[in-house]
């Protein structure tokens, strides 16, 4: 991955990106570390060496976003923190029962694990950060995975943009932002038919109306990293509690 260049500068910031270990994280960590901000990032295995990617340039923890008090844990040793990027999905162990799975699943929709639990638990740190524009949290499409365990796709994103309006408005008084990007939703169809997608026409044959959906473009996670800089940086101290859909030309 070639390295983001848009002129942030984050030297002496603490940057945590949960989930840095592949995919958007991975993408917003090595961005951060571009910019100058010493970060960390979390994964769920015991080694950084046991991933794909090289995480030499980060501080690797281990933390199970769906135990609390792996989470309560982190949070006692992970010292400052100016910024936190909330880009690790909802991981449930294949070892719980229908009963388990379904407490855990209720305790994400309610906060009691998962990235609001990291967020709240993180709160009177990413308050008191001295930079410019005061601490920073961003919320990415992966946030999403926990509230759509007990929701519906459309329910958790209502409920995504509800709950960082929200935090918005009440961490804005007391120096720290609350903000969200979300990824387009991608439209499935079969791979022969990709390259034919068109909105409407005619069909030359018959002369019937045609219609057909438009699929959505991919964003490259390189493409959503630059958002989460500018979103923590200075240049955006006047955004709290607004979620972003990053989108791309057709």
């Amino acid at each position: 991955m070639s390295a983001i260049d848009f002129g942030f500068d984050f030297t002496g910031r603490h940057v945590l990106v949960s989930g840095g270990t592949r995919g958007l994280g991975l993408a917003v960590a090595q961005g951060f570390v571009s910019a100058g901000a010493r970060v960390s990032v979390t994964g769920t295995k015991i080694l950084p060496s046991l991933y794909d990617a090289d995480l030499s340039p980060f501080d690797y923890h281990q933390l199970q976003l769906a135990n609390s008090e792996a989470i309560d844990s982190f949070v006692d040793r992970i010292g400052s923190v100016d910024v936190l990027v909330n880009a690790a999905g909802a991981r449930l162990s294949t070892s719980l029962d229908a009963h388990e799975r379904e407490f855990l699943c209720h305790s994400a929709r309610l906060g009691f694990v998962g990235p609001q639990r990291l967020t709240q638990q993180l709160r009177h740190r990413l308050c008191a950060s001295p930079t410019p524009g005061g601490g920073a949290v961003i919320h990415t499409s992966h946030s999403l995975a926990w509230l759509e365990l007990t929701l519906s796709a459309a329910d958790a994103e209502s409920e995504l943009r509800a709950q960082t309006a929200q935090a918005g408005r009440a961490w804005s008084r007391i120096g720290a932002r609350v903000n969200t990007v979300l990824s387009p939703t991608q439209v499935t169809v079969p791979s022969q038919q990709k390259g034919e997608m068109f909105e409407s026409g005619v069909s030359p044959d018959t002369g019937a109306l045609l219609t057909r959906l438009r699929v959505a473009r991919e964003v490259a996670d390189e493409q959503i990293a630059p958002v989460a800089l500018f979103l923590a940086s200075a240049g955006a101290s006047t955004l709290s509690g607004q979620t972003l859909h990053a989108s791309v030309r057709r």
